[in-house]
C-alpha cells in the first residue's frame, strides 16, 4: 500500500496547475524546476532540428538573400517582441529578451522553447512570405512561450516519466518477465520497458493537448499582432492565399493551414444558428414551446379596437420639423449648438 502511496503524496511536487494568459487552467512545473523545465524544452527544440533535414550550403547570391532573410526575421521579431513585453510584463521574470534564429533546414517549419527562442527553418525563405504571414508565424512561436505551452509539455512528461517510475516498480511490473535464473535480464527489460512507456506516454500526453494550444496560440497572436500595427484582416487574407498553395506533406504545414481556417473565423466571428424552416423558430439548442412575441401598445388601452376619433388635419400631423441648415465654412450643425464639437468617431473592424 505504501508503494502506492508514495506516487499520489509526490504528485504536487512534481506537478502545479496554473492559469494561461487567455485564461486556460494547465498543468506546470512548480517554481523550484521552472530552471529545469527551460532546459528540458531546449533539449526537445535541439532534438526536432536534429531530426529535420538540412539545407543545402548556399553559394554567392544565394547567401546574400538568405542573410537579407535573416535580417528581416530580426525586424519583424524585433517589433513583435517591444509589444509582446508590454503586453505581459512579467516575462522580465522568465527570461529577458526573445531570441530569433534562422536555422538551414530543407522542409517549412518553426520552433521555440521556453526560454524566449524562436527557430524559423529556412524553407521558409523559399516560399517567399508575406510580411504579416511571416509575422504571424513568429507572434504564434511566442505565443506558445507567453502562453506557458512548454511548462505545459515539460510538466507533462515529468509526471508520466516519474509516475512510469515509482508505479511499474509497485504494482511488480518486473516480476512478469521475472522467472528464475532469467531474473537479472527480465529486469533490465522491465527497465527498458518502464522508458518505452514513458516516453510513449508523455507524447501521447502532449499531443493531445496540442490542439488546444495551437487554437490558445493563435488568439493570442491576432492579440499580439494588433498591437503591433497588424491589422486582423490584412493578417486573415494573407494566410487564406497562402493556405491554397501550402502542401500536406509536413505536420507544420497542416497546422498552418488549420490556423489560416480559424483566423479566418475568428475575422467572421461565430457561426448563426440553424432556422427551422416549418416553425421558423431559431433551433440552437432552445425549447420549441416559447411564447408568441410580445406586442405592445400604448398604455391604457384594450385589445378591442375602438371607433376612430374625428379626423384630423392629417397634413399638419405629418409635418415634421425642418432640419437645421448647415454652415457654410466648416458644414456644422448650427441649431443652437457650438460649433467646435469633435468630429465623429469612425470605427472599423478589429
Amino acid at each position: 500500500m505504501s508503494r502506492v502511496l508514495l506516487p499520489l503524496f509526490l504528485l504536487p511536487f512534481i506537478a502545479a496547475c496554473a492559469t494561461s494568459p487567455e485564461g486556460r487552467q494547465q498543468l506546470v512545473a512548480p517554481a523550484p524546476l521552472q530552471g529545469f523545465s527551460a532546459a528540458y524544452s531546449e533539449f526537445d527544440m535541439q532534438l526536432q532540428l536534429v531530426t529535420a533535414a538540412d539545407a543545402p550550403v548556399c553559394q554567392d547570391a544565394q547567401c546574400v538573400a538568405d542573410r537579407a532573410f535573416d535580417q528581416r526575421v530580426l525586424a519583424l521579431g524585433r517589433r513583435l517582441a517591444v509589444s509582446a513585453f508590454r503586453q505581459h510584463a512579467d516575462l522580465y521574470l522568465r527570461f529577458p529578451r526573445f531570441e530569433f534564429i534562422v536555422v538551414d533546414k530543407a522542409e517549412p517549419g518553426a520552433a521555440s522553447s521556453a526560454g524566449g527562442t524562436v527557430i524559423v527553418y529556412r524553407e521558409l525563405q523559399r516560399m517567399s512570405l508575406d510580411d504579416a504571414v511571416l509575422a504571424f508565424i513568429l507572434a504564434r512561436e511566442m505565443c506558445h512561450i507567453i502562453g506557458g505551452h512548454h511548462d505545459e509539455n515539460v510538466a507533462a512528461s515529468v509526471l508520466v516519466a516519474v509516475a512510469a517510475q515509482i508505479l511499474f516498480p509497485a504494482l511488480n511490473v518486473g516480476g512478469l518477465f521475472a522467472s528464475g535464473a532469467a531474473a537479472a535480464g527480465s529486469a533490465a527489460g522491465a527497465t527498458a520497458l518502464t522508458s518505452g512507456a514513458s516516453f510513449l506516454g508523455s507524447r501521447a500526453l502532449r499531443a493531445s493537448y496540442r490542439p488546444t494550444q495551437l487554437r490558445e496560440a493563435e488568439v493570442m497572436s491576432l492579440k499580439l499582432l494588433h498591437a503591433a500595427g497588424w491589422e486582423g484582416d490584412e493578417v486573415s487574407d494573407k494566410l487564406a492565399s497562402l493556405r491554397a498553395s501550402l502542401s500536406e506533406e509536413t505536420s507544420w504545414t497542416r497546422e498552418l493551414g488549420e490556423s489560416a481556417l480559424h483566423v479566418a473565423g475568428m475575422m467572421q466571428g461565430p457561426p448563426l444558428p440553424a432556422i427551422d424552416e416549418e416553425r421558423n423558430q431559431m433551433v440552437s439548442g432552445l425549447p420549441g414551446d416559447w411564447p408568441s412575441p410580445i406586442v405592445s401598445r400604448p398604455f391604457g388601452t384594450s385589445a378591442t379596437p375602438k371607433p376612430r376619433e374625428p379626423a384630423l388635419n392629417v397634413a399638419a400631423a405629418m409635418q415634421v420639423p425642418s432640419l437645421p441648415a448647415a454652415g457654410q465654412g466648416g458644414n456644422q450643425i448650427i441649431a443652437g449648438l457650438p460649433g467646435d464639437l469633435p468630429s465623429p468617431i469612425v470605427s472599423r473592424p478589429f
